[in-house]
């Protein structure tokens, strides 16, 4: 399988783009895999949010998630929108672990990609 993986952006945009594309041995079963994607828990769009202890201060972090196959190829585009609610400072802790949560992501779905993978071995 071979793979390209770009991470872009950050707190100073206040924004964080993940592209990963993978190029499979065989044709991707394009519904079976879309399917799992959009119905997962592990990759569903979601809002997290950081709060300051004792006070109502948060920030809001939104992941979007979407997946685009053709043929052997395969697209997963994730999104991060870091959204101040006051004004706190956000630290590098939050960047990593955003990182984290890709990297996190990127092994589940390659965990996915790998069974249209398996066809060179046998």
């Amino acid at each position: 399988m071979k793979k390209k993986v770009i991470l872009s952006g950050g707190l100073k945009e206040m924004v964080t783009y993940c592209t990963a594309i993978y190029e499979v041995d065989k044709d991707v079963d394009t519904e079976y895999l879309m399917n799992i994607v959009s119905k997962s828990p592990v990759f569903e769009n979601k809002s997290f949010y950081t709060n300051v202890f004792g006070v109502a201060q948060r920030t809001t972090i939104t992941r979007n998630t979407s997946l685009f196959v053709k043929g052997n190829k395969i697209t997963l585009q994730i999104r991060y929108d870091i959204l101040k609610v006051v004004d706190i400072k956000l630290t590098e802790e939050d960047e990593e672990w955003i990182k984290s949560d890709v990297e996190s992501l990127l092994k589940h779905f390659e965990l996915l990609v790998t069974t249209f993978d398996e066809g060179k071995d046998e």
